[in-house]
């Protein structure tokens, strides 16, 4: 019984009393107890008995809730790597349909740079009126067919880990959540550009009030001019014919019977000879101007095709503004602001007149002879397939239809299949 009373007691410290202070504590309560030991076991015995009983219940129930905590931890750890799993194999499967996304998107867009080149290198079944001296220096536009050509194969055998390795440096099955979210937006951005920006049928750009007013007041002055030239001429004209009527009657009146005789001979004869000396100077002063655009053949491109700020892109290899690519630029980017005129830089015919893909809304003038000129992203045109102008025409205005990142004229020159740089010619 003692041994049992000694055992309750030892659990009775050990739950309420401290490590470090229990084997003190301990000793003073077992003298304490020998001394009376028999008083305790008929008052305190049945007390400390359920009190060690239920110590030791708590110490159980203790235990037992401490293994369900862990276990709950551990099923709830389980439970957020599993959902983390789902989260990444979510984002995987997203970046893996955007990348189909992207290469289509991409397919697409090297299928519209090599129908611009075919557009531009052809000859449109139209005649060549004359020949032109071959630029010095141009490239052959098979050889950027070519470029284009294998660069659509390239993306198109590029496998999603590859691209992911591009963009973060690891591959797909390496990546966190984060990386794979960084990779498909970057992608997502390129594919909504080529979408957005090569729409079948761009919607034709507001032109700016402003200018819009400068081209009619400059219409009107033209006109003004051109009623004002033809007014003096008329008025000269009928100035010459009253001289010509006023001078016989003049000599009538205040000249004898015998002057009237001899001189309307002198008359006759001296007035074809005024006639002579006119005409060849008339003559001389017409006929240069005639000469000058025989030897300058409007035919060739030359001058501004628009009043622009800057050269925002020169021509050659770049870095491609939308699409982030390595990429050979065929023209020259004029910045310039919306709705500002465009004009033709040579006489010619309107080969094309529409929505040419990337290039959105598009004029290829044919210049019959070897020359071809493109004017791309217009926000309107004002000329039709096979339209013919002449150099300085009005044909458009400039705009951000089609691939582009803002407002600029983009201006190609060809040679028959060659292209050259057109800052040569502005």
């Amino acid at each position: 019984m003692l041994a049992r009373f000694f055992m309750c007691t030892l659990n009775v410290t050990r739950v309420i009393l401290p490590e470090s202070a229990c084997q003190f504590d301990f000793l003073l309560l077992l003298i304490f107890v020998m001394k009376n030991l028999t008083e305790m076991k008929r008052k305190l015995f049945p007390l400390v008995a359920a009190f060690a009983f239920a110590a030791g219940i708590g110490q159980s129930v203790k235990a037992q809730s401490f293994e369900e905590f862990v276990k709950q931890q551990n099923a709830e750890f389980e439970e957020f790597a599993k959902e983390r799993q789902q989260g990444i194999e979510a984002l995987r499967n997203e970046y893996e349909q955007t990348v189909e996304d992207y290469k289509r998107a991409m397919n697409r867009m090297f299928d519209s740079e090599i129908s611009s080149i075919d557009l531009m290198k052809s000859d449109d079944n139209i005649e060549n009126t004359s020949k032109a001296k071959a630029p010095k220096s141009s490239i052959n536009s098979s050889d950027l067919e070519k470029d284009a050509k294998d660069a659509k194969q390239t993306i198109a055998n590029t496998s999603s880990s590859e691209l992911m390795k591009q963009i973060t440096g690891t591959t797909t099955d390496e990546a966190n959540a984060q990386q794979v979210k960084e990779a498909t937006n970057k992608l997502a951005a390129v594919i909504s550009d080529v979408i957005n920006q090569t729409e079948t049928t761009p919607k034709e750009q507001p032109i700016a009030e402003p200018e819009k007013e400068q081209k009619t007041e400059q219409v009107k002055e033209q006109k003004a001019e051109t009623k004002k030239d033809k007014e003096q001429k008329a008025e000269q004209k009928n100035e010459a014919k009253k001289e010509q009527k006023a001078e016989p009657e003049k000599e009538q009146k205040t000249e004898s019977k015998v002057e009237q005789k001899t001189e309307p001979k002198k008359e006759q004869k001296a007035e074809p000879q005024k006639e002579q000396k006119t005409e060849p100077k008339n003559e001389q002063k017409t006929e240069p101007k005639k000469s000058e655009t025989k030897t300058n053949n409007g035919n060739i491109p030359s001058g501004k095709p628009c009043t622009y700020s800057r050269i925002s892109s020169p021509f050659g290899e770049r870095i491609h503004p939308v699409y982030g690519k390595k990429s050979f630029h065929k023209g020259v980017d004029l910045a310039a602001p919306n709705g500002t005129p465009i004009y033709a830089t040579a006489d010619g015919i309107v080969a094309f007149a529409g929505v040419c893909n990337g290039y959105g809304n598009f004029i290829k003038l044919n210049h019959q002879n070897g020359y071809k000129t493109g004017y791309a992203h217009m926000s309107k045109m004002v000329v039709k397939t096979n339209d013919k102008v002449k150099k300085g025409d009005l044909i458009g205005y400039v705009g951000s239809t089609g691939t582009s990142t803002g407002n600029h004229l983009h201006y190609e020159v060809y040679y028959n299949d060659q292209v050259t740089d057109p800052a040569k010619t502005l």
